[in-house]
């Protein structure tokens, strides 16, 4: 019988997984979720993320990837991370339609393992009411930042 975070993880992977196939790539709005004026909270972190170019990034519950792409528009090199492997490539598939590349993985964010101090920025939005364990992700996402790195 699955653990209570197996059965979770599952449910969030088939989830977004159905999401995922279900949008087509040219329907993803990457420029008006960050340059909309309904995107409020999405221009106040641009602004406090700029400048954004030559930027690593890791984006938290990449989804179908909006961020990620807007921020590899600006000239950032961005990993996109999600539990749903078909969100994972929907993301890499929306950044070649954009003409950009994004390196994608696909896990859980409590499991996250990427090199330590590699990130210069860590975003995520709408994500932290997906993991089960707030405390071991924001351990992983402080230590994969760089000293002084925005979070």
């Amino acid at each position: 019988m699955p653990s209570e975070t197996e059965d979770r993880l599952a449910r969030e992977e088939t989830f977004h997984d159905e999401w995922a196939s279900s949008t087509p790539v040219d329907k993803v709005m990457v420029r008006p979720a960050f340059e909309s004026f309904v995107a409020m909270e999405n221009r106040l972190c641009l602004e406090l993320m700029s400048p954004l170019a030559g930027k690593r990034v890791l984006d938290l519950g990449t989804g179908l990837g909006e961020a990620a792409v807007y921020f590899a528009l600006q000239g950032s090199q961005v990993t996109a991370v999600d539990v749903s492997p078909a969100m994972v490539e929907t993301a890499s598939r929306v950044a070649a339609h954009h003409g950009v590349e994004i390196e994608g993985i696909v896990s859980p964010l409590e499991e996250l393992e990427v090199p330590a101090e590699s990130f210069d920025v860590v975003y995520g939005a709408n994500v932290l009411h997906h993991v089960g364990d707030i405390e071991a992700t924001l351990a992983r996402v402080q230590q994969a930042l760089v000293p002084g790195g925005l979070c």
